[in-house]
């Protein structure tokens, strides 16, 4: 304990406490008023045609809110790493502005949205915490309020997680792996933990989340493995490309105008169009009952490619809400698909393939192999962490989310090489 300030860590532990009871909250009313958006939109499908109307209209609350119109999860994760202090104001915008998309019949998530609610709450509630450095070289080096804006902000955004998907690990792994080497959020990383357990029990008790189904998991032998190795193949290409689709059109349409409102309208427009005149009104909406289907072993063959052309459309047009739920969905339907092809009965497969492709897309394999742990049981380790280290061994060195850990923490060790 000689290198911690404990009036600090107890500050620190306090607000970790009182995050992970607003982590829990704050994804309680994500849930309820996401669901209720859901359910509009299934009671009266004409909804879809007014999802130009809606699309704009979130906008014009993100103006009113003084939000950047521009907000993405990626925007929001690199405020994050440069220790900037976060709206209060993003948590509404968010939530509201989801709601109206998913209302719309939108091919977005709320996952995303509980990392933007979390990090807004983050840097709200630790204001009366005056956080600084539990860490007492940091006061000596002249660095305890540096980092504490990225502490406070990932503290929140995995609390928040932790409670939406009942994996307390995952979460930290995901916020420590998107914070890549950010020293404080790393040096914190305990209370980080502990804001996501008391937020998961929390969740827990009042049973508000995305409860994902259970599979049956195959015993592991040389088979399952090579097959288990095809899938997360498979997935990682998908994934690398997904991910690359969403944040090339996002910049496309960024540097070709940045009248955002338009481009909310055309894309909302092209969704409805497309829905309607494909016949895919089942892609609407998050992808949770995608999801369920391939786990159950029910998915539309290659109902992937329509659930992942559907989601860049809706967020490459800058709709607000999120990319993760999206991402589990399509991945679990691709690897549904690949069962087919290979003539594998079960949905084993199709949890390989949510975890590899979130992996893929994420850049984030310690993040998705925790999840897959903690969403399906850990008697599927092995598999989990083939369907993780694939895809971070063979995609490039970018997800959606940026660079990887590996590649920072690569360049900074060759700068200090040449240095010395």
């Amino acid at each position: 304990m000689g290198a911690i300030d404990g009036r600090r860590a107890a500050r620190h532990g306090a607000f970790a406490v009182a995050m992970g009871i607003v982590g829990a909250a704050a994804s309680a009313v994500l849930c309820v008023t996401v669901g209720f958006a859901a359910d509009l939109s299934a009671r009266f499908p004409w909804l879809l045609f007014l999802l130009p109307l809606l699309a704009v209209a979130s906008l014009l609350l993100y103006r009113a809110l003084k939000l950047p119109l521009d907000t993405t999860t990626r925007s929001v994760v690199e405020a994050m790493r440069a220790d900037e202090p976060i709206s209060p104001a993003l948590a509404p915008g968010i939530l509201l502005g989801t709601a109206l998309s998913i209302a719309g019949g939108a091919s977005v998530g709320k996952e995303a949205g509980a990392l933007h609610m979390g990090a807004s709450l983050g840097d709200l509630v630790a204001r009366p915490f005056r956080l600084k450095s539990m860490w007492r070289a940091d006061e000596r080096a002249g660095r305890a309020e540096e980092g504490m804006a990225a502490c406070a902000a990932a503290t929140g955004m995995a609390a928040t997680f932790a409670a939406l998907f009942f994996a307390p690990l995952g979460a930290t792994a995901f916020v420590l792996e998107l914070a890549r080497t950010r020293r404080a959020v790393l040096r914190h990383s305990p209370s980080i933990l502990a804001a996501c357990l008391v937020a998961f029990l929390c969740a827990r008790a009042i049973g508000i989340g995305d409860v994902i189904p259970k599979v049956p998991l195959p015993a592991l032998d040389w088979t399952v493995a090579g097959q288990g190795v095809l899938v997360a193949l498979a997935a990682a290409a998908g994934g690398a490309l997904y991910g690359r689709a969403i944040e090339g059109s996002q910049a496309l349409t960024g540097r070709l105008s940045k009248n955002y409102y338009l481009w909310t309208a055309l894309g909302s427009v092209a969704f409805a169009a497309v829905v309607t005149f494909g016949g895919w009104q089942a892609f609407e909406g998050t992808g949770g009952n995608q999801l369920a289907a391939a786990l159950d072993g029910r998915a539309e063959p290659w109902g992937f490619a329509v659930k992942g052309l559907l989601t860049v459309v809706c967020l490459g047009c800058w709709l607000r809400g999120g990319e993760i739920m999206p991402t589990f969905a399509t991945g679990a339907l691709l690897g549904a698909t690949c069962a087919d092809l290979m003539g594998v009965g079960g949905g084993w497969c199709a949890a390989v393939g949510l975890v590899a492709f979130f992996a893929a897309m994420s850049r984030c394999p310690v993040a998705a192999f925790l999840m897959g742990c903690e969403i399906f049981g850990f008697a599927g380790a092995p598999l989990f962490a083939v369907a993780a280290v694939v895809p971070f061994l063979l995609v490039g060195r970018a997800g959606y989310y940026g660079k990887t850990v590996l590649k920072i923490a690569g360049r900074r060790l060759a700068g200090r090489d040449r240095a010395s």
